[in-house]
């Protein structure tokens, strides 16, 4: 975890790409007959805070900060500002938030989205203030966030996360390549010896990320119950299910010689794949905040 504002999490890879604060203090101004006029100290300003942030489907889920934002926004109740290491910031209220949609996909779903969040310090009843988030009492809140099954430092299972983390992110990125592949096959349907070759070499590179994808219920074995193991997982299997029967398609339809409707199949299973993975995304994100959680205090 990187940061909390109240309910709202935010993880290492949603980080903010920008943080502001502003402090100040008010004076009154006494005119005097001669000289210069002389100030009188009034008090401090409340403190103003301004972030942004830059979600993108491949970090994770697009729409829970924003959506979690913009219930905090509308309940008008003051929140507390926490950063992972367990610093308290403080109390603060919600006074505007901009969102920006960048990316969208051909269903109309978010794919990429800026947000601009602007906080104003919440002071309260100074007689009876608002309590300290019990985060901030020295404890990395990231470790007190760990099931008890697996609180205490265990090597393996860090390293099965770390590999699984890897091979999801890897495979991701091998998945939009072959989406490149497959899109510039079916721009050479006129020139089918070309468009064969490109077929093999997608069917080359969709065949290593398959053997990664297969690897990954074993590494699960050691990752157990943590926050996001099941969820990357499960897509994870569902993505690798999708990516064997797009890819036999395509091989089988290579093997054939001769360019048909075998090359839309296959181009429609492999945007199952891609969508699989990017449902399966957040997992991984939360893994990938538990690693940073054991590197910033695990021993």
């Amino acid at each position: 975890m990187y940061a909390m504002l109240g309910d709202v999490r935010f993880e290492l890879l949603g980080s903010f790409i920008d943080l502001e604060e502003t402090h100040g203090a008010s004076y009154a101004k006494h005119e005097v007959l001669a000289g210069r006029p002389r100030l009188q100290a009034m008090g401090n300003e409340l403190t103003q805070i301004r972030f942004g942030l830059k979600l993108h489907w491949k970090l994770g889920d697009v729409d829970a900060a924003y959506k979690g934002l913009i219930a905090a926004k509308e309940a008008q109740q003051a929140v507390s500002l926490v950063f992972g290491s367990g610093r308290f910031v403080g109390w603060f209220v919600i006074e505007s938030l901009t969102a920006r949609t960048l990316l969208q996909d051909g269903r109309g779903r978010t794919a990429a989205r800026e947000l601009d969040v602007s906080l104003t310090e919440f002071v309260g009843d100074p007689n009876n203030p608002l309590p300290t988030p019990g985060v901030a009492n020295g404890q990395n809140p990231l470790l007190a966030m760990l099931p008890e099954s697996v609180r205490a430092p265990l090597s393996k299972v860090a390293d099965a996360v770390q590999t699984g983390v890897r091979i999801y992110r890897s495979v991701e990125q091998e998945v939009g390549q072959l989406q490149t592949l497959i899109a510039h096959a079916r721009e050479l349907k006129h020139d089918p010896l070309a468009l064969l070759g490109v077929v093999g070499d997608a069917v080359n590179l969709g065949g290593t990320a398959l053997g990664k994808l297969n690897k990954l219920p074993e590494i699960g074995k050691y990752i157990g119950n943590l926050s996001g193991a099941a969820e990357m997982l499960a897509y994870g299997g569902q993505a690798a299910r999708e990516l064997s029967g797009g890819l036999a398609a395509l091989r089988n339809g290579a093997q054939s010689g001769t360019v048909g409707g075998w090359l839309e199949g296959g181009a429609a299973a492999i945007a199952s794949v891609a969508d699989s993975l990017n449902s399966g995304a957040r997992g991984a994100q939360s893994l990938t905040a538990w690693l940073a959680g054991r590197k910033d205090g695990s021993k």
